[in-house]
This record gives C-alpha cells, sequence and structure tokens, in this order.
C-alpha cells in the first residue's frame, strides 16, 4: 500500500470539516483508515485528532496564537502587521495560512509532515521559540494552500473537526467489519492501552484477532472504570444481585501508579483520572513507590493529605492544593500525601 501524500490527508480533512453527521464522518474515516499504511495509520489517527500522540504522553508544542502569526509572517515573506489584520478579519489561523499560501507548494508524504511537527514540539531550551517559529515557518512554505490551513492549525490546537476518540473507534470497525459491530472489542482493548494510535496500527497490521495481544504495559494508562449514578440504594440492589460489599472511600484524588524500566532504570509515573500525566507533580510520592520491590506493575491508588502533627487526614479542599505545577518542593512540606493503593491492575 502507497504512503499518502500530506495533500490527500488535507482532502480528507476538509470532508471532515464540511461534515456534521456523526455517521457520515465515521463514513470518511473510514475511507481514510483503509487507504493508510500501516506504517502510517497511528500517525493519521494522532493528526485527525490535533495531536501528535497519545495526551498522556504530554507533546505540547506551546505554540500559541501571537507565536502563529509570526511563524506565518515567516513562512510567506509578509509584515506581521498584514497577518494580524487578516486574522482579526477571518478568527481562523489556518484560514489565514491559506490565504498567504501560494502556488502548489510540495506534495510531501504524511510522515515527513509529521516528523516535522514533532521536532516544532519538542523544541525546548534556551533559544527555542526562535527555532520553533523557523522550523514551523519552514513546513508551511513548503506546502500547497489547502495543506497549509490544517498544518497551521494543529499546533493551536483548533483543529475544528469536532469528534473524539469514540468515533475513531467507530470507525475502525467499519473498516474492518462493515459496520459498527466490532466498537465493543475495539474499545475494551482501548480501555487496557489508551494509546489508540496503536489500537489503529494493531487492527490494520493484524485485524480484530490481534487486539487479544494488546496487554496492560506499565508506562501506558489504563482508562478508569467509572462509577454508574443509580437513584437509591434500592436500585443499587436490584442492579447488582442483592449483596454488595462496601467499603470506605479515601476523599482524596485519583492516582494510577506505574512503575517499570527505561533505559535500565526503574520509573515512576502517575497519572490522574483524566490520564493527565502528573509524575513532576508528586515527587514525593515518586520516590516512595520506587521502593516497592517489583520490576514493573500497575496500581489504583488514591492520594489524601496527610497532617503528621495530629495524624489526620485532610478534607479534599486541601489535599487538591497539592495538584500543582509550582512551588512543588514548599507544599510537600507544608501539605504531606499519603498513598492509598486500592487495586492492583497489573503486576
Amino acid at each position: 500500500m502507497a504512503i499518502m501524500k500530506f495533500r490527500e490527508l488535507a482532502l480528507y480533512l476538509t470532508k471532515l470539516e464540511k461534515t456534521s453527521s456523526r455517521n457520515e464522518i465515521t463514513q470518511i474515516l473510514s475511507e481514510l483508515f483503509k487507504k493508510a499504511a500501516s506504517q502510517e495509520i497511528d500517525k493519521i489517527v494522532y493528526l485527525v485528532l490535533g495531536t501528535l500522540a497519545p495526551n498522556y504522553q504530554g507533546i505540547d508544542f506551546n505554540v500559541a496564537e501571537r507565536l502563529m502569526l509570526q511563524i506565518i509572517a515567516r513562512a510567506y515573506g509578509v509584515d506581521i502587521e498584514k497577518v494580524r489584520k487578516a486574522f482579526k478579519e477571518k478568527g481562523d489561523l489556518g484560514i489565514v495560512a491559506e490565504a498567504f499560501a501560494k502556488g502548489k507548494g510540495q506534495d510531501p508524504e504524511v510522515l515527513s509532515v509529521y516528523q516535522k511537527l514533532l521536532e516544532v514540539a519538542q523544541e525546548g531550551g534556551g533559544g527555542s521559540q526562535e527555532r520553533k517559529i523557523a522550523k514551523a515557518a519552514e513546513l508551511l512554505s513548503s506546502l500547497d494552500p489547502l495543506s497549509a490551513r490544517y498544518v497551521a492549525r494543529i499546533p493551536v490546537a483548533n483543529l475544528r473537526l469536532g469528534f473524539s476518540d469514540m468515533t475513531i473507534l467507530d470507525a475502525l470497525s467499519l473498516m474492518v467489519k462493515g459496520d459498527k459491530s466490532a466498537r465493543p472489542q475495539i474499545e475494551a482493548a482501548f480501555n487496557v492501552s489508551v494509546d489508540i494510535g496503536k489500537i489503529a496500527k494493531s487492527v490494520k497490521e493484524k485485524g480484530l484477532g490481534g487486539l487479544k495481544l494488546v496487554k496492560p504495559e506499565a508506562g501506558t494508562p489504563i482508562r478508569p472504570s467509572l462509577a454508574e449514578r443509580l437513584p437509591t440504594a434500592e436500585k443499587i440492589l436490584e442492579k447488582v444481585g442483592g449483596k454488595v460489599a462496601v467499603e470506605p472511600k479515601y476523599d482524596g484524588f485519583r492516582a494510577q501508579v506505574h512503575i517499570y524500566s527505561e533505559g535500565g532504570k526503574k520509573k515512576v509515573s502517575f497519572y490522574s483520572r483524566n490520564l493527565e500525566n502528573t509524575t513532576e507533580m508528586f515527587p514525593d510520592l515518586a520516590e516512595a513507590a520506587s521502593k516497592i520491590k517489583v520490576s514493573s506493575a500497575i496500581f489504583d491508588a488514591e492520594a489524601i493529605g496527610f497532617d503528621p502533627k495530629t495524624g489526620r487526614f485532610l478534607p479534599f479542599q486541601e489535599t487538591v492544593q497539592r495538584k500543582r505545577k509550582h512551588d512543588i518542593e514548599e507544599m510537600i512540606k507544608k501539605l504531606p500525601l499519603r498513598l492509598f493503593v486500592f487495586d492492583i491492575l497489573y503486576k
């Protein structure tokens, strides 16, 4: 199967942008996935979702609208004020880039554009902003106008297509079965490994049978199973068959703990209920978890604030103050946490 050119992907993105019907969107995605080669389908899945990787990996462009205006000005050699004016009129950076793009441009492969976008996202440290502008501008200037529309939107997280992971699962079912009947099977694998690109690649390469090979893997979060609400205790008993076991719930915040090896070193990662990587917020918990004598494991846990002077746990309103990106060391001293593991998801 031929590797897809980005211009062809841009035509599919245009179809998706013009479609509001969920069933039609699923059909278009299914056609796109059928055409995609196995070595690129994961990248195509990320791109149609407006990302470069699963959210838990935390790959972020750190490109605001202001920076994208500079990128467009650099790419097409136009005055920044002219670009600002066009953005004020159109309100869409993609349309602005498309308007300034001239000629046919080159026709790079999807994999090449993906790799260049990844390089832009991974730029960090001193002078990284200038390097981001230079690399993104070079990429934009090489594209045809329609491709430029979508490439300009992705770094500012505004692809404007309006569907989620669940639509991707339906489209994968449609690709292999011709209908949505395989959705539960595909979703069951996605629950175990939330890397939707990896799931798409598995289905593309091995069909539905390949999903049996999707196993929990420390370092890749498992989708949390959320409770279903029922109106009364009687309804709960009716639903579960008359007998229940009840346990107290710690009123803290969910922490999925992953212990694994990377490059020969023991690593610990934490994920929130929404599967955001929160490891950097909790170096104290990571240090504690690293002492657990296990080479590879996933634990479901609840973290709760603790007052060492009184031995009491703190209310949720205080505990939640530990979820922060700044002044972490200070907060560790002020508000220590205790981590309660309530489930071993994988060992």
